[in-house]
């Protein structure tokens, strides 16, 4: 079968979680299937995909993002929709329909807008739900001070917006054959906002093969994970340093926090100038750092989705202490799988007990590492949709 996938960003390197999840489902596809895809670029990342795609996909087209962040698309879009609406991805998409392909699969609701060009089978891969995401930031107490996407606006604005991609997206779902979520809450806002076509979900994973257990750490490190693109890592990331470790310290001042990330903004990297906080761009495999680490911290107040840095962890046999919305969406039990608190207080306490309890890390370690296994293993979760994607396809 021949497949066209279009995406707001390369699936490549998989250093994040969109790009994770991308690239697992492209190895899967490409073991039975013919793929074309089309993304997005930044200036000058071009010659980080030399030899990517080899033996795995038959074409790669990409346009190359100008460097202006003005909105430039449809203005019937929402603000976010507009940057991947440009003229130049519409003309390359329209070129490459003529190729006669039997199934589009669009990853993100922004590259739905395309979805018209294609007179064929098509599949939306919603990663989150971006509507419920904006709505979480005009709840962000003092918003308007809070720079995200680059921009600083006010509660009310972030109310617009969410009305607005909730509007867009209760009239784009319904063009779509098979909708594909990654929770079972994602999948029911859906169906109860939208009940043409089907939805389905397939859950985060990890690699069990590539992602082995690592030798038992005491190294009094812990590990924050996050891609510093995206806001929730952000807000989580300092919420980690400034409200929790305060705490952590009282309890144990040997502890030392490692923040590891891309696109890392100057707030952040300062965060290191405390010697006890240290900061790592843009590492190469983030095996080699969870190495040097006894526990997974996932602190996180705000996003949508669920968080693969936790089923990664759980596949290298590091503990993991996680807020409620930090787990949201994972079939997860709190003493038995990881540790999970919100109050700082009790999240810095949950940290010192799984970094020098003799016991509670080997639990949480085998039951974690069980799970994924189990449930969580990126080969049968894109296998399973693969046979409800092909379906589709008569």
């Amino acid at each position: 079968m021949k497949i066209i996938i279009i995406s707001p960003f390369p699936p490549y390197p998989p250093d994040s979680g969109g790009r994770i999840r991308q690239w697992e489902l492209i190895k899967c596809l490409s073991r039975k299937h013919d793929l074309t895809l089309a993304f997005f670029i930044n200036k000058g990342d071009e010659k980080i995909l030399d030899g990517a795609f080899e033996g795995i996909c038959s074409r790669v087209a990409m346009i190359t993002h100008t460097g202006d962040t003005t909105p430039t698309g449809p203005h019937a879009l929402p603000w976010p929709m507009r940057a991947y609406g440009v003229e130049p991805m519409r003309n390359l998409l329209t070129e490459l329909s003529s190729n006669k392909y039997d199934l589009l699969i669009t990853e993100f609701i922004f590259m739905a807008q395309h979805r018209a060009i294609f007179n064929i089978p098509a599949v939306l891969h919603e990663h989150n739900i971006e509507s419920s995401i904006f709505k979480q930031y005009s709840e962000i107490p003092d918003v308007h001070r809070t720079e995200i996407f680059g921009i600083t606006k006010d509660a009310h604005f972030w109310k617009a917006s969410c009305m607005l991609m909730r509007q867009y997206e209760n009239k784009t779902w319904p063009a779509f054959d098979l909708r594909i979520t990654v929770s079972k809450l994602d999948q029911e806002e859906m169906n109860s906002r939208c009940p043409d076509g089907k939805t389905i979900v397939a859950e985060n994973g990890v690699d069990t093969n590539e992602f082995k257990l690592l030798p038992v750490n005491r190294s009094k490190k812990i590990l924050f994970v996050g891609t510093m693109n995206y806001f929730p890592n952000i807000d989580g990331a300092l919420f980690m340093a400034q409200s929790i470790m305060p705490h952590v310290w009282r309890i144990d001042p040997d502890i030392r926090l490692c923040i590891v990330g891309r696109n890392m903004p100057k707030h952040i990297r300062d965060l290191g100038n405390d010697q006890r906080i240290e900061i790592i761009m843009d590492a190469p495999d983030i095996k080699v750092v969870a190495a040097q680490c006894c526990v997974s911290v996932v602190p996180l107040r705000l996003g949508g989705g669920t968080r693969i840095k936790i089923l990664e962890a759980f596949g290298l046999g590091l503990p993991v202490v996680s807020t409620a919305k930090g787990c949201e969406g994972l079939a997860v039990e709190d003493g038995r799988h990881l540790l999970i608190r919100d109050n700082p207080k009790e999240f810095a306490a949950a940290v010192a007990m799984a970094v020098n309890d003799n016991e509670l890390p080997e639990t949480l370690r085998k039951n974690g590492r069980k799970l994924v296994e189990e449930r969580y293993d990126w080969q049968n979760i894109f296998g399973s949709a693969e046979e409800k994607i092909m379906k589709l396809v008569k």
